[in-house]
């Protein structure tokens, strides 16, 4: 994070992604001289289509400036991400989908987790997340670069209380599953056949008594080995791609009606 009105996005795809989407306004991109990435060539060729200042500095002075980033000789000044009201995340999720699905997340502190969460969202179909205002890891470059840039794909709406989000969620029709490693429930028995929201925990404490009070359902994953759990994102996807394979067998099975 650059100030409270600019963000730093580092790396190929994180800024590709970021350029690419209309949302955001990009204030000027810094790359290293001398780089010659074919990847890189491809994105200044979309910077100059946008018609963005680029400031090209040795890499002496990038190493200077930029030393705790994985950069990839590329540093992006955007503004800000939107934010989408909670309504607004709702209502366009239930008109995208029959059955869609929202992530909460519960106080996940580790922007690695976080990114890493919002890419398998984005891969799997997931159509937006809800996060809090306070205990959880801010939208930083870190967690642009973990998402592989898709961060720029996801509706994400901030809530000032989770508890508060999950009462209009369910009054909109969704039901509450946390993921949880003593659910209740196998999430490969799990039926995705409804509006959902998945609620994912902290990394060290999972979801909060008062969030897991609030759930309809809890889903644990079946592992091979004996184990505590899986971390927070690994968790996410193995779920995210388990509704996904729900869906897409589904629609697989659903007859067409022959023409004529």
């Amino acid at each position: 994070m650059c100030d409270n009105q600019t963000d730093i996005i580092y790396g190929i795809n994180p800024v590709t992604e970021a350029l690419k989407t209309s949302e955001r306004k990009c204030f000027r991109i810094i790359v290293e001289e001398g780089k010659t990435n074919p990847r890189l060539k491809a994105l200044m060729i979309l910077v100059r289509s946008k018609n963005v200042r680029v400031e090209s500095i040795s890499k002496g002075e990038f190493k200077k400036r930029y030393r705790p980033y994985v950069h990839q000789g590329v540093i992006g000044h955007f503004s800000i991400k939107a934010p989408v009201a909670l309504r607004d995340l709702i209502a366009n999720a239930l008109k995208e989908s029959e059955h869609p699905i929202l992530v909460l997340s519960d106080g996940i502190q580790d922007p690695h987790n976080l990114g890493a969460i919002i890419r398998s969202a984005v891969a799997m179909g997931i159509q937006g997340m809800v996060l809090p205002k306070h205990r959880v890891a801010p939208l930083n470059a870190t967690v642009a670069k973990c998402s592989s840039g898709a961060i720029e794909k996801l509706p994400i709406t901030w809530v000032s209380n989770l508890s508060n989000a999950i009462e209009k969620l369910k009054e909109s029709g969704f039901w509450i599953v946390g993921i949880d490693p003593e659910g209740e429930t196998s999430c490969y028995d799990f039926k995705f056949e409804m509006p959902v929201a998945l609620l994912i925990g902290n990394e060290g404490k999972g979801i909060s008594p008062l969030l897991k009070k609030n759930c309809d359902f809890t889903l644990s994953i079946p592992m091979a080995r004996s184990t505590d759990s899986l971390n927070a994102s690994a968790a996410g996807a193995v779920v995210f791609y388990e509704a996904l394979r729900q869906k897409v067998n589904k629609k697989n099975r659903t007859p067409t009606k022959k023409s004529g």
